[in-house]
């Protein structure tokens, strides 16, 4: 699987491919974007770019219990890159294919949609996000 970027949302944690991030900045407060969804924070200013803030937490499904905003990671795709408000970027990691388990079958169908499944390092249990569905949820 390469290399991956672990953060949380509340005390959940995930990750996303390295590949896939622009860059990491601390969080900080958007400009409201009129008639967006609830999931969407407004609209950030980075070096001349406005960028769409997403809260990742409220977007997917996970509670984040009014836990404070620490960093913003910028992922990208092909064409677009869209700030993603995050409680803390945690490390980088080495996933390895031989500890990846496929989601429980209780998995809501919005955890499904948006998480490829679960990576176990240790006592660890890290959801690995789909960003292309992240892409494609974010546009909805």
């Amino acid at each position: 699987m390469g290399k991956s970027l672990v953060f949380s949302l509340g005390l959940q944690e995930f990750s996303v491919q390295i590949s896939a991030v622009k860059e990491i900045k601390e969080w900080s407060k958007a400009t409201a974007f009129p008639a967006a969804p609830s999931f969407v924070e407004g609209v950030v200013n980075v070096r001349g770019a406005v960028i769409p803030l997403v809260d990742m937490g409220q977007m997917i499904g996970v509670s984040s219990d009014n836990n404070e905003k620490k960093a913003i990671i910028f992922l990208r795709n092909e064409t677009k890159v869209i700030g993603f408000s995050v409680t803390n970027v945690t490390d980088i990691s080495d996933m390895d294919d031989t500890h990846f388990r496929d989601l429980p079958e209780l998995s809501s169908e919005n955890l499904k949609y948006f998480s490829n499944g679960i990576q176990s390092l240790g006592e660890r249990m890290i959801f690995s996000v789909n960003v292309s569905s992240l892409f494609e949820g974010s546009l909805q």
